[in-house]
């Protein structure tokens, strides 16, 4: 049987531009004090290593923004394709496979637009390479850990932001439910992702926002109602979280 392999980035990213513009990213993670080092992240597929960017001893880390990143995704995908395994597909992720879940009531205009990011960042010092740990653009510590832990333990109330480069204008707008389980026994509850989104061509700011949270019997914390949404400008309330 043939799979399909999708090949998906995504990028965590704070900067200092008024306007959505090719040109530099950069952000601070307060308290680093691992000297100057990469932003780097690893194939999937391949296991290859790619550099993104830099941080310096301050802590401020610098990501080029490309008016031809998805042409260099594309190049990235066929040469990972060529050392695929037998079997695997690569191909590039759509607004419609990006932004749905398994039981979707949402209604989508250009659904083939291809959408892109960069991958999950990882910090690795310059010289040893040793790699310091991932970084998240949240508001809230917490949720930049539930997500370093691959969205599971505990959550808050707050939001977590994601990069995207478009290839055409698209949107996606509706409501997933899905059935979520709190691994105690039988107890489960509906999970709530409210797609309001407007895409633009080129990078796109997009904010996953939890604005409620199911209480387990054991005392655990699970998003309920996440809504997705574009964003013109970065919040006021927005920081950097390095988890490891």
């Amino acid at each position: 049987m043939k799979t399909t392999y999708l090949l998906f980035f995504l990028i965590i990213l704070n900067f200092q531009l008024e306007t959505i513009a090719q040109g530099t990213l950069s952000g601070i993670i307060s308290d680093y004090t691992d000297g100057k080092g990469l932003i780097i992240s690893h194939d999937i597929v391949t296991g290859k290593k790619y550099t993104w960017g830099t941080i310096d001893e301050k802590g401020v880390i610098t990501i080029p923004l490309s008016a031809t990143y998805l042409d260099d995704i594309k190049k990235m995908a066929a040469k990972a394709q060529k050392k695929a395994p037998r079997g695997f597909t690569l191909r590039l992720s759509t607004v419609e496979n990006t932004f749905t879940c398994r039981y979707p009531d949402v209604e989508f205009e250009n659904p083939d637009c291809v959408v892109s990011g960069l991958a999950n960042l990882m910090l690795t010092d310059n010289k040893k390479k040793a790699e310091n740990g991932r970084i998240y653009a949240v508001n809230n510590p917490l949720v930049a850990n539930w997500l370093h832990q691959d969205q599971k333990g505990d959550v808050g109330l707050g939001y977590y932001l994601l990069f995207y480069f478009s290839e055409e204008k698209a949107s996606a707008k509706g409501t997933c439910i899905t059935a979520a389980y709190t691994s105690l026994g039988d107890e489960n509850y509906d999970k709530f992702t409210l797609f309001d989104l407007e895409i633009e061509k080129g990078w796109n700011i997009v904010q996953y926002k939890i604005e409620e949270v199911f209480e387990s019997k054991n005392g655990g914390v699970f998003p309920e109602v996440i809504k997705v949404s574009k964003l013109d400008n970065l919040p006021d309330d927005l920081t950097w979280v390095r988890a490891k």
